[in-house]
């Protein structure tokens, strides 16, 4: 989406008026058109012209004389407030720019909150054990978690259990990444609380039956 343009409409028009000075499209000297036919070629109200004519007349770059018209004064300045504009303009898209990345910067400081906050309920389940016991359950082959990953199942959340290994075809995967599927004969190597056993043997058994 594009970003609305917050600069006001006069401005707008000054800057379109000061570039085609600048560029000589309107030469020195030369009478611009009366306010009403540039309120009709910009589409805004008399107003705003005459709001975007007195901004270039006190920058010197046009002169109004009153009864007769409004003038070039100098392509000079014209081509002096055309950059101070392009500059202005690119220190607010700056300033832009990093409110974005702060408030991005915000929201992984708040992530970052949050996992350590997690890793510290991680570990102040263990403090006073001065060991950790690894138990194993064994997949039974008709089981509706096979093809599952770990992440689906979040055995976590449902038995208080976590997964440190996967006990495979002879050999043992530690620390199985979340998008690791469950297979047939596997053995589940995890660590938990004393009650953890049996819901983890609940939940893998009755797994699927409520759906």
């Amino acid at each position: 989406m594009a970003k609305r343009n917050s600069t006001p409409i006069y401005m707008q028009v000054a800057v379109d008026v000061a570039a085609r000075i600048s560029r000589e499209d309107i030469k020195r000297q030369a009478k611009i058109s009366g306010r009403s036919t540039l309120a009709g070629e910009y589409n805004v109200s008399p107003e705003t012209i005459r709001k975007a004519m007195r901004l270039l007349s006190d920058m010197d770059i046009v002169e109004v004389k009153h009864g007769n018209g409004i003038y070039v004064a100098s392509v000079d300045r014209a081509l002096e407030f055309i950059e101070r504009y392009r500059i202005r303009s690119s220190v607010n898209e700056l300033k832009d720019e990093l409110i974005d990345l702060m408030k991005k910067r915000d929201a992984i400081e708040d992530k970052m909150n949050e996992t350590m906050n997690a890793i510290i309920d991680y570990t102040s389940r263990f403090n006073h054990s001065e060991h950790i016991t690894v138990y194993e359950y064994s997949i039974d082959m008709a089981s509706e978690v096979i093809g599952k990953s770990i992440q689906e199942l979040d055995f976590w959340t449902h038995t208080g259990a976590t997964i440190v290994g996967i006990k495979r075809d002879g050999t043992i995967l530690l620390s199985p990444p979340t998008y690791e599927k469950i297979y047939k004969k596997d053995k589940l190597l995890y660590v938990g609380e004393a009650a953890t056993s049996v819901r983890l043997g609940e939940f893998i058994r009755h797994y699927g039956q409520s759906k």
